[in-house]
């Protein structure tokens, strides 16, 4: 994850960049957007059930001793494929992408970004498990910027995130999407800080 100091420091960039934006920046960091808990007892179950003909290949089993054999295999393969780094191996890649695509949603929400007096929200969601980054804006951004414009924005940062410089990634990020606000979106004579500017670490 980040420390205190790559805490403070994207607050840091978040408040620098909103001082020239009416947008306002939430950036919501998570280990993973899910625990796929399932994924180790379908994988499981799989080897299970195709194991009988393999074993029967080969040898003369009653109908118990067989099931005893499949009872023992299939729980040490699902305690041994729940292990973390195991288990999110295992997740195909359009199943995390998916899971963190809601994930991202769910935190935009969350996070009450649609709150601000404009609409001029933006949430930076990163899933670390997943290497996975998303842009997500409010309305009000959305109907002066195009996605398009975002997207080299988070390729950067999934590159970043990729090479394990978290913050680093993040920062710049912040600070390019605070460029595109605030051609977009210049500060309002009063420019409230509306959403905090704290990373939210899940």
């Amino acid at each position: 994850m980040i420390d205190r100091v790559d805490e403070d420091r994207i607050a840091a960039a978040i408040t620098e960049v909103e001082k020239k934006t009416s947008g306002e920046i939430v950036v919501v960091i998570g280990r993973s957007a899910s625990g796929y808990h399932l994924v180790p007892i379908v994988w499981a179950a799989l080897i299970t059930l195709a194991l009988p003909m393999l074993i029967l290949a080969i040898f003369t089993l009653t109908g118990r001793r067989l099931y005893e054999i499949e009872l023992v295999v299939f729980g040490v393969l699902a305690f041994g494929l729940s292990i973390g780094r195991y288990r999110y191996q295992l997740v195909p890649g359009w199943i995390k992408r998916g899971r963190a695509h809601e994930a991202a949603r769910e935190q935009f929400l969350a996070r009450r970004i649609s709150y601000t007096r404009g609409r001029t929200g933006v949430l930076l969601y990163v899933a670390l498990a997943e290497r996975y980054s998303e842009l997500v804006p409010d309305a009000g951004i959305a109907e002066l910027i195009a996605d398009s414009i975002w997207k080299p924005v988070i390729e950067r940062l999934s590159a970043k995130v990729r090479q394990g410089q978290i913050a680093d990634g993040v920062i710049a990020a912040i600070e390019e999407c605070g460029s595109l606000l605030a051609e977009k979106f210049p500060p309002s004579a009063d420019n409230p800080d509306e959403l905090p500017n704290k990373v939210v670490l899940l």
